[in-house]
């Protein structure tokens, strides 16, 4: 077994019980499993990018246009 084939090694991001983050987590394992890194990137960089929710954090600040 190797780190992309464990889920445990990775972050969990995204929120707990949104659908959309659930279906990108999933996406992300079978990604790993397939050895698809770009497309495992992807997810994460996607979930990373969704809301979080109930987040105290407040969003990142933009840059001015």
């Amino acid at each position: 077994m190797n780190a992309y084939e464990r889920p445990d090694t990775y972050e969990q991001l995204g929120a707990p019980g949104c659908r959309q983050c659930e279906e990108l987590r999933d996406e992300e394992v079978q990604a790993r499993r397939e050895f698809d890194h770009s497309r495992a990137v992807d997810c994460r960089v996607l979930l990373r990018r969704h809301p979080h929710h109930d987040s105290p954090a407040p969003p990142a600040p933009t840059a001015p246009r």
